[in-house]
């Protein structure tokens, strides 16, 4: 499955995080260079566990801040803590394996995520049923994490990953669980309902006015807002002239 490697374009998002530190109520805030660091020590021992949470949230193209590294991993996978420890200390230790560490040199938190473990909507599937490469979790992985788990983040998550990679995001459906399917349905229907009401959050993936599915408007629809608009500036400069006199 490889190892995880930030993008210069990912580190990016950390940078800006760290500009905005202050303006976040003096909350710690980790730059590029430190989440760099973090993960050149973690992809010396990943093995099979994959990055998941926030930072594939970014992997797949939703720039969003995130102060931590979760990773999911084998709950066969025993040994993991002890690859672990030379870089990174252990900061608490559950016995569901949901273990919560430190980056010794940068501070960073990494957090561990057992195959297993329990969330709002089911058990917690492992690495090989949910699929990944380059050390990330699929998408189609990182979907199915979210809609068990189901916080508020989460929903957040996947309404902008799904109006990014619409067509794609669709298409997962019938590879998820129906007992997922009631959830899904309000993520795609929610984010249809925004890309309609502002048409700037359309994908890339979708054709000129409207897509198959629908969503979009049509080009003329703009040209009418702009005419609209007009004859109201021109009411608001003959009032600002009127005021003058």
């Amino acid at each position: 499955m490889g190892v995880a490697t930030l993008t210069q374009a990912e580190l990016e998002i950390f940078a800006f995080g760290k500009g905005m530190e202050m303006a976040l109520g003096g909350m710690q805030v980790h730059g590029p260079e430190e989440m760099a660091k973090t993960f050149e020590d973690l992809r010396k021992v990943q093995g099979t566990a994959l990055v998941i949470g926030g930072l594939a949230v970014i992997h797949y193209g939703y720039q969003r801040y995130t102060h931590d590294i979760d990773i999911l991993y084998a709950y066969s996978d025993a040994r993991i803590l002890d690859r672990l420890k030379t870089d990174f200390k252990l900061v608490k230790k559950l016995k569901s394996g949901w273990h919560k560490l430190e980056h010794r040199k940068t501070g960073v938190r990494l957090e561990l995520i057992p195959e297993g473990a329990l969330g709002t909507y089911g058990f917690i599937p492992g690495p090989k049923a949910v699929g990944g490469e380059n050390g990330f979790i699929s998408l189609f992985g990182l979907v199915w994490l979210k809609l068990i788990s189901w916080r508020p983040q989460d929903r957040a998550d996947l309404d902008l990953l799904a109006k990014k990679r619409l067509s794609e995001f669709t298409a997962l459906r019938e590879r998820l669980h129906p007992e997922m399917h009631e959830r899904f349905d309000q993520v795609i229907a929610e984010a249809k309902w925004g890309m309609e009401h502002d048409p700037s959050q359309a994908p890339d993936d979708l054709t000129q006015g409207r897509d198959a599915a629908g969503v979009g408007e049509a080009p003329g629809r703009y040209a009418k807002k702009k005419r609209a608009a007009r004859p109201k500036r021109a009411v608001a400069g003959r009032l600002a002239e009127q005021t003058k006199k």
